[in-house]
């Protein structure tokens, strides 16, 4: 379970649907929204990862259960003082537009509503200042953590690769007499190659060169930019790659953007150490007040409790505020 049982903020999601509208055609036979979402709400062999395996309950429990959680943790934030103010959230869903223009769009697509966003963004810089409450950092440390981590920050050396792959001695002299005779790689991969790039000419696209085996990554050494490695034995095949491309490691530069992100890792890291998230959670949902009305989602409340107990007590509630 995570520390809030929540998950950040997703903006691909599903439009809304009318209880009367058509969701699926089958046969003739017509499935209307009402259907839809009452099956859904109970629908069977749906789970909850816990730290005793998976935990069943049906989508419309987990749907009250994840509104609790969320009522209690901006209820947390204002016990703590930290709630997050309205210029907070607008600030915060500015600075998200600049890293991704299209998200009031695309949140609305899916047939959310603007309030809808900013609640979701409240919760999350709640579940944020929360778990950062009297932390800070600064300039300089940012700047350190990210002089002292340059692996974090280095785009590595990436190659644009083709492949041809043979399984017959017979294939592997005609890939090699087409290309002594002029032929494009691409050709010869279309003719002949058994890799399901084939159709596309054999293109793999651009790879890190860190993700490639050792074995490629040594036949790769000494060939220059347009030129093809000799063939690599496999136990089942043999492969040949072109090089089109080499794109030398570049550092990520230290941005506004990325300050942010850093300044926020950092925050996080210090206030896991500092803060008992987990107790604090633990100890509100265990005196809350919860009233479900309808009696199987308040029974499977209960065995969730239960469970919940039982997770905190094995990872320690006072272990910290993971």
């Amino acid at each position: 379970m995570s520390l809030f049982g929540l998950s950040m903020l997703a903006v691909v999601g599903f439009a809304q649907v009318d209880l009367n509208r058509t969701v699926v055609v089958i046969n003739g036979e017509e499935i209307k929204g009402g259907e839809y979402y009452h099956r859904m709400e109970f629908l069977t062999g749906v789970g909850k990862p816990m730290n005793q395996g998976v935990a069943e309950f049906p989508p419309g429990f987990l749907t009250i259960e994840q509104l609790i959680t969320e009522r209690l943790v901006l209820q947390l934030a204002k016990d703590k003082g930290v709630y997050p103010t309205d210029p907070e959230v607008e600030n915060e869903i500015k600075n998200r537009l600049v890293e991704e223009p299209k998200l009031l769009e695309n949140w609305l697509n899916s047939g959310r509503t603007d309030v809808e966003l900013r609640y979701t963004i409240r919760l999350e810089l709640a579940q944020f200042k929360i778990s950062t409450a009297g932390i800070n950092v600064t300039d300089q440390e940012v700047e350190l953590h990210y002089k002292q981590n340059p692996a974090m920050y280095t785009i590595p050396k990436r190659v644009k690769l083709s492949v041809i792959v043979v399984r017959d001695p017979d294939s592997k002299d005609k890939v090699d007499a087409g290309l002594k005779a002029g032929k494009t790689f691409a050709e010869m991969a279309k003719t002949y190659s058994e890799d399901v790039t084939k159709g596309i000419g054999g293109e793999l696209g651009t790879i890190n060169m860190g993700a490639l085996s050792e074995t490629v990554r040594t036949s790769l050494e000494g060939v220059k930019i347009g030129q093809a490695t000799e063939w690599i034995t496999t136990p089942n095949a043999q492969a040949k790659f072109l090089l089109q491309d080499v794109i030398p490691a570049k550092k990520i530069e230290l941005d506004a953007k990325l300050k942010r992100e850093i300044r926020r890792r950092l925050m996080l890291d210090k206030g896991a150490v500092k803060n008992n998230i987990a107790k604090e959670m633990f100890d509100l949902r265990s005196k809350a007040n919860i009233d479900i009305k309808d009696k199987g989602f308040a029974e499977a409340y209960a065995r969730y409790i239960e469970a919940y107990k039982k997770d905190i007590a094995v990872k320690g509630a006072g272990a910290g505020g993971n």
